[in-house]
């Protein structure tokens, strides 16, 4: 019978393997949410009320996907997922336990969770890559898809090189991972436009970029944060230049 219920519930909340959506990434979603349902159908919520907060959590994964709005791929390290899940779980589990009970209002409330948890999500997945682009050089960091819940790499690339001769070591670096790119063509044109300033190239090849023309372009950039690093709050406002590639 237990088993049985269990089945039921996890097929009422869709499908729980890796088909993305962030939270659903963490290893706990599937028992958390499944524990809701329950919850659905044992307290009068109000006329209609119930379908509604039933399809909320049926899409929650899905819907989560859709409401990052990046611009940058969707991917955060585990422990900041977890973290934002365990904040989100603690809210649901408040709300199902009827300590936030008030008729009529459990779709209000879903939503307000819901929305709480994509602007924290958005918030880690952008200071992760923030932080990543804050080294001097190509730099990376471990990460979950939020699309396809696998481990991931992101790559960055830094202007906080503190001499002329780190900043030339920094270009070299991104040469070479441009280079080793390209002996991937599975990988070409989704790496090249992960790293910031590269998302509108169209080449086909490390042979088709200028590299002398993306030297002088990113030399410039870092010549202006130089410029302007004791200008405290004003890094962070420059307007990088595109490399031409």
């Amino acid at each position: 019978m237990a088993l049985s219920l269990a089945l039921v519930l996890l097929l009422a909340l869709g499908p729980v393997g890796p088909c993305g959506g962030c939270l659903q990434c963490d290893p706990n979603f599937s028992l958390r949410f499944a524990s809701y349902a329950p919850h659905l159908s044992r307290k009068a919520w109000g006329l209609g009320v119930v379908p509604a907060a039933g399809r909320m959590l049926r899409g929650w994964a899905q819907d989560t996907l859709r409401g990052l709005q990046l611009g940058v791929p969707a991917e955060i390290p585990m422990m900041e997922l977890q973290m934002i899940a365990t904040k989100v779980y603690a809210k649901l589990d408040t709300l199902f336990q009827g300590k936030l009970y008030k008729p009529g209002a459990l779709p209000e409330v879903l939503h307000s969770i819901f929305e709480e948890q994509v602007r924290m999500l958005r918030n880690a997945i952008l200071e992760s890559r923030v932080k990543c682009e804050r080294h001097c050089g190509i730099n990376q960091y471990k990460a979950i898809n939020c699309e396809t819940c696998n481990q991931t790499k992101p790559t960055c690339f830094g202007y906080n090189c503190e001499s002329s001769e780190a900043w030339e070591t920094a270009l070299k670096g991104l040469y070479k991972y441009i280079n080793d790119l390209g002996s991937q063509p599975q990988k070409w044109a989704v790496g090249l436009k992960q790293l910031p300033g590269f998302s509108h190239c169209t080449s086909t090849s490390p042979d088709n970029l200028n590299f002398t023309s993306i030297g002088k372009t990113l030399s410039q950039n870092w010549l202006n944060m130089m410029a302007l690093k004791d200008l405290e709050g004003q890094v962070s406002s420059l307007q990088m230049l595109a490399p031409s590639c």
